[in-house]
Order: structure tokens, then sequence, then C-alpha cells
């Protein structure tokens, strides 16, 4: 269980990072959006795996995800699609 806490505000869990950057993206009240991914297959000194994603939210408020291991594969690999998907969206050009 990952704990989320906002000075002033109710703390929010999560059961994966995953779970967190789902929740933070899909949440009208939040809005938040990825700003940043660190590399795939990056990795600490010791030889763990290591992801970490930025989000910013539609108020201004950074997030930042972490994860450590297989949750980190896991953790990339969900926002890089994340990522990917709302580049599509963005860029899609009418072709009319």
């Amino acid at each position: 269980m990952h704990s989320v806490v906002i000075k002033g505000e109710p703390q929010l869990a999560y059961i994966s990072s995953t779970d967190a950057l789902r929740k933070l993206t899909q949440s009208i009240d939040i809005g938040a959006y990825i700003v940043k991914i660190t590399p795939k297959n990056n990795t600490l000194s010791n030889g763990v795996d290591f992801c970490c994603v930025g989000l910013e939210s539609t108020n201004g408020t950074n997030y930042s995800i972490q994860a450590y291991g297989s949750e980190a594969k896991e953790l990339h690999q969900e926002a890089t699609m994340m990522a990917n998907r709302t580049r599509m969206l963005v860029s899609h050009s009418n072709s009319e």
C-alpha cells in the first residue's frame, strides 16, 4: 500500500505506483498529466530498477511517483503508454 500526503488535504492511498498514476491522471478534481518519465531500464548504482514519473495537476500541484524493482518496469510501461496515448490525441490531425 502506497500513500500520498498533501499538506492540508486528506491522505490518498494506492495499492501500487501504477494505481496511483491511473487515479491521479483520471481524477477530475486533480487532473494531473505526465511531464517526465525516467528512461527505460533505468537502474540505481546498486542494480535495482528504478522509475520516477513526474506529474503536474491543472491547479499547478506537482506529483512524483517512484517505484523500484519489478514495479518500476510496470510503472514505466504504463506511464509511457499513457503519455503516448495523450500525444496521439493532442497531435491528431484532421484529414478531411
